[in-house]
């Protein structure tokens, strides 16, 4: 079971109207979703796009023609997602397990995105266990978290901890559990000015 802060503030970003207005609030975060689409996902038309943790699944509308399948366990996201998109993704409410990746057609892309850190180390080491079974020869998963470094920015490393996920690591702290079921893994630190932000984004294949 993922950990992490439930009340206050957290427990109001479950809403996904707050949610989103906590997310511009944090800066450009349409323009931060199309770079990552177009730089970093780069998934093609007719790809099959699993997005795990897709909250409201904002990142959909900056992806080409895809057939695209999110997972996400808070229902009230999924619901906006379906209103928002309707017939162009599939949205499923829940946890995905070992039961769902059974039954799941394999994927080009699977995307896990500000879902590492809420995951202890087991659960995350799952996780990338289930998405090997799942992608295709070939295929990607792509992770994006916040993350501590060395000499980081001391309003960015207040920021990251107050974070609702409880198990922030270190780059290398997120390649090793990657490392445990894909061969080729690399990451790259990126920062933001404004507010002070740290994140790591990660590839395996």
């Amino acid at each position: 079971m993922t950990t992490e802060r439930k009340h206050g503030l957290y427990a109001a970003l479950r809403h996904p109207t707050l949610y989103e207005a906590f997310q511009h609030l944090m800066g450009p975060v349409d323009k931060w979703r199309r770079d990552f689409a177009q730089g970093i996902v780069r998934a093609q038309p007719g790809d099959r796009v699993l997005d795990i943790g897709c909250g409201p699944a904002q990142l959909l509308a900056h992806l080409p023609d895809v057939e695209y399948i999110g997972w996400e366990p808070n229902a009230a996201y999924v619901a906006k997602a379906r209103k928002t998109y309707g017939d162009r993704g599939t949205f499923h409410t829940g946890y995905f397990g070992p039961e769902q990746a059974r039954s799941l057609a394999p994927v080009d892309i699977a995307i896990v995105s500000a879902v590492l850190h809420h995951m202890d180390d087991a659960e995350a080491s799952e996780l990338f266990a289930l998405l090997r079974q799942v992608l295709k020869p070939g295929g990607r998963v792509i992770t994006v978290d916040n993350v501590f470094v060395e000499r980081q920015n001391p309003i960015a490393r207040l920021l990251i901890s107050l974070d609702r996920g409880r198990h922030v690591r270190s780059p290398a702290g997120y390649e090793a559990l990657a490392r445990g079921a894909f061969a080729h893994v690399h990451g790259m630190v990126t920062t933001k000015a404004f507010p002070p932000y740290t994140y790591f984004f990660m590839t395996a294949e």
